[in-house]
């Protein structure tokens, strides 16, 4: 093992720290075969070498916080105690003193720029007091850290980097960038600026070879470090010059090998961030962005377009340009019929036996009228726990599919809603599959509500006794109610839809002022007041504790949360198209008409959804 340190400490070549601790670990004796002391100072060896560094714009590790994270961790065999390897409570006095020993004598730059970091930032970890790292409880250490660990460690990663000994473009950024972290936290102004002229040195190279290469890194180095790094005007326009580079390069389109709209929208939001309150220059940076995507959007399939074009219209409106905002609108239409046909319909069939949809149906609706509808209203209602256990129940036989996140396209091509995986997002997943059954149990709802006019012949008269029994559905809009009540039983589902969902709102909004909530809300505009819409008022926390969790998960899902059906808000803006005003959808609005009629919270309130004028 100590042969394999050596040969690559005296190599002065690329090293990659990863192989090293490869080759270290082949290079191990038997733990048989070994004493105690020696097979910890074997430990000592590999360990060094398998702790990693954060990734990406992570300053710090995972569990313990700090620089240095393990190379993988895990659970024991009771699941519930969690191991990390290597693991820092494995390390003592013993291992840091052997660390900054090789730290002290190594000839490799990185070589020595690890130990010395290694035992820098693992050391001060394990001198707190063990309360204050309850992820590692191991007894505090009391070796000496030298404060020349820093420098050492400062001074090699710079030199691997200037010496070109870093492994790839991307270690040498990452090396770059502990050298800044590290002569900052000591306050060292002299390596500071060192490793702040490397930084621009090393990326100036990087442009005059050409080709792709990290572009943004020197923007992550020094956004936020500006004076630290004693920027003056000529290190600020630099990094702008850059930045300003790769826009007009990765939006040239006409360049195929090197266009990346991506790209360009990347280095846009840079300069925005460093522009200030600049409008002009920010609508400048974000127009050529926005072509780049405006443009390549032409050649793209409808759902691959239009998910490019619905990125920029907040970031155009942000920028105050409305007229590209209302361009890129207006294209997201024009692609919507596109994009609807290369969706993918799947149907399977599903067959109940006719004996056994009415031995339901017949339990379902009783003995008489009032009681079938009553338990018609109760036994089709979507039920939230049962939906989540549902989705569990999928997650295990899909597992994948449960982990994808799902978009709502809308019918004019905009995404109205997105739903996250099942573990992140149960609630969005749950409303989405109340969705999906309300049209799977579409046909048990008709089935039922038939069986039971047949069973008891009921009209018009007796659905409107039946409702006017609840105190939610004001006198004031019976006439409104017979003519949606009297539309749905002659089958006219567009007319039923759309007179009764008003009337559902309406008793939901008494039902909440019955609840002593306020319905009412002043608008400045006019002076007036306005009725709180349905999205409100199924929110409200007075709802929410008044009211039973499965009858606002069931309204949720039908009328108002674009995860769902959104039934109302599609009416009430004009997107409901005709193939979702069937006699299916009109059957469950009857059905929530019904819902809201078994409930009784108080007296009859004052109608407030109407309003005179004079």
């Amino acid at each position: 093992m100590e042969a394999v340190v050596q040969r690559a400490d005296v190599s002065n070549a690329v090293l990659d720290e990863l192989s090293l601790g490869t080759d270290l670990i082949k290079a191990a004796p038997d733990p048989k075969t070994i004493s105690k002391e020696e097979r910890r100072g074997a430990f000592s060896e590999i360990a060094a070498w398998r702790f990693m560094r954060p990734h990406g714009s992570v300053e710090k590790n995972e569990p313990w916080g700090i620089y240095w994270g393990p190379l993988g961790s895990g659970t024991l065999a009771d699941g519930k105690t969690p191991f990390y390897s290597p693991d820092v409570a494995e390390l003592a006095d013993d291992i840091l003193s052997h660390w900054i020993f090789r730290a002290g004598n190594a000839k490799h730059p990185l070589i020595r720029a690890r130990y010395a970091d290694l035992a820098w930032e693992i050391g001060r970890y394990l001198k707190r007091d063990p309360k204050d790292r309850p992820v590692c409880p191991s007894p505090a250490v009391t070796v000496d850290l030298p404060f020349t660990m820093v420098q050492t460690s400062v001074d090699g990663y710079l030199d691997s980097v200037e010496l070109g000994l870093a492994e790839d473009e991307y270690h040498a950024w990452v090396f770059i960038e502990r050298a800044i972290v590290l002569a900052i936290s000591i306050n060292d102004q002299s390596r500071t600026l060192k490793a702040k002229r490397l930084l621009f040195t090393y990326y100036r190279s990087l442009v005059a070879h050409g080709g792709q290469f990290m572009w943004w890194r020197l923007d992550d180095l020094t956004t936020g470090r500006e004076k630290l790094l004693s920027f003056d005007d000529a290190d600020t326009r630099e990094v702008l010059e850059g930045l300003e580079h790769a826009l007009t390069r990765y939006s040239d389109i006409s360049n195929r090998q090197v266009f990346d709209p991506h790209a360009a929208l990347r280095a846009a939001d840079r300069l925005i961030c460093r522009l200030g309150n600049n409008k002009a220059e920010i609508q400048r940076v974000t127009k050529i962005a926005g072509a780049a995507f405006e443009e390549i959007a032409k050649e793209a399939a409808g759902l691959l377009a239009i998910a490019w074009l619905e990125d920029l219209i907040p970031r155009y409106r942000a920028a105050g340009m409305l007229d590209d905002a209302a361009r890129v609108e207006r294209a997201i239409r024009d692609r919507a019929e596109q994009a609807r046909g290369e969706m993918k319909h799947i149907s399977v069939p599903f067959e109940v036996p006719k004996e056994e949809m009415e031995k339901w149906a017949d339990t379902v609706i009783g003995s008489n009228l009032h009681e079938g509808l009553g338990r018609i209203a109760w036994h089709c209602m979507a039920q939230e726990d049962k939906t989540k256990k549902s989705l569990r129940n999928m997650a295990d036989k899909a597992p994948l599919v449960s982990m994808l996140t799902a978009t709502i396209m809308g019918p004019d091509g905009f995404t109205e809603a997105k739903i996250h995986s099942v573990e992140e997002d149960s609630d969005g997943r749950a409303i989405h599959h109340s969705a999906d059954r309300f049209n799977w149990e579409a046909p048990f709802l008709y089935f039922v509500l038939n069986r039971a006019k047949v069973k008891y012949g009921f009209d018009l008269d007796q659905l409107i006794a039946f409702i006017n029994e609840a105190p939610f559905f004001a006198s004031a809009r019976e006439g409104l109610l017979r003519e949606g009540l009297a539309a749905w039983l002659a089958e006219d589902s567009v007319k039923a839809i759309h007179v009764l969902v008003p009337q559902v709102e309406a008793a939901c909004r008494d039902l909440l002022s019955a609840l002593g909530a306020p319905v009412m809300r002043h608008d400045p505009i006019t002076g007036g007041f306005e009725v709180i819409g349905m999205g409100a008022v199924l929110s409200h926390p007075a709802f929410r504790s008044g009211v039973h969790k499965d009858i606002r998960f069931h309204l949720r899902a039908l009328y108002c949360d674009p995860r769902g059906i959104n039934l109302r808000n599609h009416l009430a803006h004009g997107l409901a198209h005709v193939g979702l005003l069937g006699m299916g959808v009109a059957n469950w609005v009857v059905h929530s008409i019904l819902l809201l009629a078994i409930l009784r919270v108080g007296q009859r309130p004052v109608p407030t959804s109407d309003s005179g004028s004079m």
